[in-house]
């Protein structure tokens, strides 16, 4: 605290001795004072009330030492002391303070703002304004601290008392000045005061903290609730009265009507309940100022007609108006203008928009659901059970109905077909993948943990592989000749290219089953294994990540083989014999790659976190790691449309995994370096796909 002390007080010597005050450093210190607010009552509002009084004493001839020509001096340093008066009296002090500083400073400060007002006429018009707006924001205060404390000290009744008075002063502002700024204060007290001198609405903006009504006790030893609430009714009828017609035409300033508006829309926003009765005013006053033609020129008209457009439909566009909401567009139809006729248009779009949205979802989902059906009866239609040895020909069964011992058999249904999974090479058990340990989860259902996402993943790899035939040795030739239609002929044997083909088939598919058969990562709980079977583990993930990047390898080949011969529109997309060239497991191979790395530093992070373990890879097998992905993620920045949900997906699994392995990010590693870590690759990954869409678009 001694240094903030000291800081302040430089400023503040620095400030007032420079010729004129140094208005900029001054409201440093005003910065430093609001976040220091100890200092306020360690002697500088004393400094900030002697500079506030003084241009006071200048004005009446109480200072014969002082000159009018020094005025423009003088005014800075008492602006500057009327804030910090301000934020003294207009926020809690501590505790201690409450009951023995607090009001001997409030009550100076009441004292000088009583003087100001008396002597308004000479007193320089931006302390006046200053005086005006430390009172608006001191009423709420006094009237909360004074609730609280309804009995004991008298301090607050005297403070409240007075407070009261300089409250009448205040309003009959304009019988005295014209000033529109000064005026546009008096606005802003009186908006205060019919906020908080009235209850509020059950529809009304709850998420304020403002002071109403309502919450004064029904007895108060001096304060008055009917009284108060009178106070409230005047100040908003005096607030509708300040909107200058053809008799003042004094204060047909622009920058004043557009406060006063604001202050109008502002309290319809807090107290809604008035909305009616405001509003027909308002309308009618705006229709007169345009009927006139006098009062304001057009440049004025079309400003002032802006602002009230725009205030209204903000406040048309808040939730808890709906009750008036047909008022409020009754209002803004009359007064018309682009804004509300543009808003009008954006949300019949929009609701243009929703209803193409749901359009297409339930298009969408009719097709999906007749697509599921017609895969059913498909699939049903397909499956044929071989008759085995000593069954019935068909011929020699009765026919169904006719009755007789063997017409049992035909009241029994054909069993179902088996499930995908289970269909496959003839000795050849498809494995589940059994990994229980390291994976995240992800979008999918909470109940879903992360063994039935790979299987699932595995499952749709694994009939995606058999729909595509992925032979590296096959190239555009051998395509081209396997696209030749078959003549409708006697079946003869085999040709060379299919039985190349179905080699092809029957190798990708043990390859693939290899591919999807995976291991517990952890056969043991972390902290029951020796640092050196950690390390083998890791390591053997390590090394199916190599596996999986060449076998995406000859997937890419593949495609590339296969596109350049679709494009040349030598190759269709089906060839006969049900050989496919649609590369839809591309996609899914990547998903699966992404994952196997992920999950290698998954299980690193959980090695390293048992005790005992030492770091189980260098950085030449992390830099490996990510070389693995490098092809994947080449292949997204050179079509990020085509590929845009691949890239959301990817990125997603690797963002979930950075918060496994690292959840607070403690290490923000710079990509430009050899970072091998996996907020190093996310971040590189996001930096090259950004860079690419903004390229593209």
């Amino acid at each position: 605290m001694a240094d903030e002390l000291a800081a302040a007080e430089k400023l503040y010597s620095e400030a007032v001795h420079e010729t004129p005050p140094n208005r900029t450093k001054l409201d440093e210190l005003v910065d430093l004072l609001c976040a220091n607010p100890r200092l306020l009552y360690d002697g500088f509002f004393k400094k900030a009330h002697e500079a506030a009084s003084i241009v006071v004493d200048v004005c009446h001839g109480l200072d014969d030492a002082q000159e009018d020509d020094n005025l423009s001096i003088l005014t800075p340093p008492a602006a500057w002391g009327w804030t910090v008066m301000e934020e003294t009296v207009c926020h809690a002090p501590p505790a201690e303070l409450m009951e023995t500083v607090y009001p001997q400073l409030a009550q100076q400060f009441l004292e000088l703002a009583d003087r100001t007002l008396e002597h308004m006429e000479t007193t320089p018009v931006p302390i006046v304004r200053s005086a005006v707006q430390a009172l608006t924001r001191f009423w709420p205060e006094i009237i909360r601290a004074c609730i609280s404390r309804s009995s004991g000290n008298p301090d607050w009744k005297k403070m409240y008392s007075h407070m009261l008075k300089l409250a009448d002063t205040v309003t009959l502002l304009p019988e005295r000045t014209d000033d529109p700024a000064l005026l546009a204060r008096l606005a802003k007290f009186l908006e205060t005061e019919a906020t908080i001198f009235t209850a509020v609405a059950p529809a009304s903006d709850s998420k304020r903290d403002v002071l109403s009504l309502g919450m004064l006790p029904a007895a108060h030893p001096y304060i008055f609730k009917s009284r108060l609430a009178q106070r409230g009714e005047a100040a908003r009828q005096q607030l509708l009265r300040l909107l200058p017609s053809g008799d003042h035409t004094v204060r047909c300033n622009t920058s004043f009507i557009t406060a006063i508006i604001n202050s109008i829309v502002y309290l319809m926003n807090l107290r809604p309940q008035f909305c009616e009765s405001i509003l027909e005013r308002l309308t009618d006053w705006y229709a007169a100022i345009n009927a006139s033609g006098q009062t304001l020129t057009d440049v004025q008209l079309t400003i002032i007609g802006k602002a009230l457009r725009i205030a209204l439909l903000h406040l048309y566009t808040r939730r808890y108006m709906g009750a008036y909401s047909e008022i409020l567009e009754k209002t803004l139809d009359q007064i018309g203008g682009p804004e509300w006729s543009a808003w009008q248009e954006q949300q019949a779009r929009n609701r243009e928009r929703r209803e193409r949205q749901r359009a297409r979802e339930r298009e969408q989902m009719a097709r999906q659901q007749q697509k599921q059906k017609e895969d059913e009866e498909a699939h049903s239609a397909r499956w044929v059970p071989a008759p085995e040895e000593g069954d019935v020909d068909m011929a020699d069964q009765p026919a169904p109905g006719a009755g007789g011992a063997g017409d049992v058999s035909a009241s029994v249904p054909p069993p179902p077909p088996p499930p995908l999974s289970a269909r496959g090479a003839p000795g050849v058990q498809r494995q589940r993948p059994t990994t229980t340990y390291g994976h995240k989860r992800t979008a999918r259902q909470a109940a879903d943990d992360a063994d039935e996402d790979e299987g699932k993943l595995s499952r749709m790899l694994e009939e995606n592989a058999k729909r595509v035939k992925l032979d590296e040795s096959m190239d555009a030739d051998d395509l081209l000749a396997a696209a030749e239609p078959a003549a409708p002929a006697a079946p003869a044997a085999p040709t060379e290219e299919q039985l190349r083909a179905l080699e092809a088939d029957k190798a990708m598919e043990d390859e693939m089953r290899t591919a999807l058969q995976s291991e517990p990562l952890f056969s043991l709980p972390v902290d029951e294994m020796s640092p050196s079977e950690r390390r083998a583990q890791v390591e053997s993930a390590i090394r199916r990540v190599i596996d999986g990047k060449v076998r995406l390898e000859k997937f890419l080949a593949h495609k590339r083989a296969v596109d350049g011969a679709v494009a040349a529109g030598a190759v269709p997309r089906v060839l006969p014999g049900g050989q496919s060239t649609n590369s839809g497991v591309l996609e899914d191979s990547m998903v699966m790659l992404v994952r196997l790395v992920t999950n290698c530093y998954v299980l690193h992070a959980e090695a390293n976190q048992a005790k005992g373990t030492e770091d189980a890879a260098s950085n030449t097998q992390w830099a490996g790691m990510h070389a693995c992905v490098d092809e994947i993620l080449k292949l997204i920045v050179d079509a990020p449309r085509e590929r845009y949900s691949l890239a959301l997906i990817l990125l997603y699994e690797l963002w979930m995994a950075v918060v496994i392995t690292d959840p607070d990010l403690a290490r923000m590693p710079d990509i430009t370096q050899s970072d091998y870590t996996l907020l190093a690759l996310y971040l590189r990954w996001c930096e090259r796909i950004f860079d690419a869409i903004v390229k593209y678009s």
